[in-house]
């Protein structure tokens, strides 16, 4: 049996990392292919999730005073996502100090989830393959979030551009992104959707916890950032209907106080709970592109709203919504007394899309890995 390696962002405490991470193991282990994910994280990823923020200045400081007496139920959070990791994931050895000795695949698969975009914490060369010597390369749908590398690369855009070039096969998850490539490389690649979306809700049924769900109806918020002005608008909807709001992102919804809104968070944060939260809400808002993408997977009361970069260069929402047909789930944070927020959702462009774009997936897999 021919086996896979996949390095991904796997080990972020983000319920999109690990859920992308999943699926594209699962789906490839549905396929009969001895799958697993390469245990390796970059530094900068440990850092960015610790408990406290790491950043030596006075910004930080203050928010670690703030976080102190909830850093016990943060931490809990923490292993649960560990929890998680260990149940779900087919994982190699672990990888210290990049070092990759050992590790012998037929297919190296890059992506998906951000691991291009070069400006971020998480980021290392690693997630370009940089250290294969056999096997062959395979790129599904990493994205580059909303930086184009030709800005960002500085002196080193050569270095950049030669390991996209050493890749067998190259997808992308945004228009922006194979835009980006094509000036970078000269190369046409596809535009796929993101490896969740290739499960269906079945598959996500199997990983639900739902021990922190409410009984009655309530309204689901993931917003990470917890923009003050999409809470107001969010508390405003929850007036209105009398429901109540369960929140997402500990650590954010500690620091921004949001709890002053009536808001709450469940007993624990996972993937597993977050999937329940979605399954059984009511009503859900989201900034996130994967909370959109579960917010359709269950086929649910959902809006997206529309905040920051996707009025520039972040066309992540916006490359999924289009290819999706599912348009007017994007919003403005502008309350309206007499709009229908609790009205059903018209998924009949996406039923149709939604396999299209599948089928699109598996051909470019079944021919990047030659089954």
């Amino acid at each position: 049996m021919e086996k896979i390696g996949i390095i991904t962002f796997h080990n972020s405490y983000n319920c999109g990392s690990m859920l992308e991470s999943y699926a594209i193991m699962k789906y490839l282990r549905n396929k009969k292919f001895d799958t697993e994910i390469i245990d390796f994280s970059s530094d900068g990823q440990a850092k960015l999730y610790k408990t406290f923020f790491q950043e030596k200045n006075l910004k930080s400081v203050i928010k670690n005073i703030i976080l102190f007496p909830h850093r016990k139920r943060i931490d809990y959070n923490n292993s649960k996502y560990e929890e998680f990791k260990n149940q779900f994931f087919k994982l190699s050895k672990k990888i210290n100090n990049n070092d990759f000795s050992g590790l012998k695949y037929d297919y190296y698969i890059a992506g998906s989830d951000q691991v291009w975009n070069i400006t971020i914490d998480d980021y290392d060369d690693a997630y370009f393959l940089n250290w294969t010597k056999d096997g062959k390369k395979i790129a599904y749908a990493p994205s580059f979030g909303s930086k184009n590398p030709i800005e960002f690369a500085g002196e080193n855009l050569n270095k950049y551009k030669n390991m996209m070039s050493s890749f067998d096969a190259i997808s992308i998850r945004e228009n922006n992104g194979k835009k980006w490539i094509k000036e970078m490389i000269n190369k046409d690649v596809p535009v796929l959707i993101d490896p969740t979306l290739l499960l269906s809700s079945n598959e996500y049924d199997k990983l639900l916890d739902n021990s922190c769900t409410p009984k009655g109806k309530y309204i689901f918020l993931y917003c990470p950032g917890f923009k003050k002005d999409i809470c107001k608008f969010v508390k405003k909807v929850s007036d209105k209907y009398n429901l109540p709001v369960i929140a997402w992102s500990a650590k954010s919804f500690y620091v921004k106080n949001i709890g002053s809104l009536g808001f709450k968070l469940p007993k624990y944060e996972s993937p597993s709970v977050y999937l329940s939260l979605i399954k059984n809400a009511s009503l859900i808002f989201t900034t996130s592109f994967h909370g959109t993408i579960f917010s359709t997977i269950y086929r649910k009361k959902f809006y997206v709203i529309k905040n920051g970069g996707m009025y520039g260069n972040d066309d992540r929402v916006k490359t999924l919504i289009d290819k999706l047909g599912i348009q007017d789930r994007l919003i403005k944070y502008e309350f309206d007394e007499n709009f229908d927020y609790l009205a059903n959702v018209d998924y009949s462009k996406y039923e149709k899309l939604l396999p299209e774009e599948q089928k699109q997936a598996d051909d470019y897999l079944k021919k990047a890995i030659g089954k």
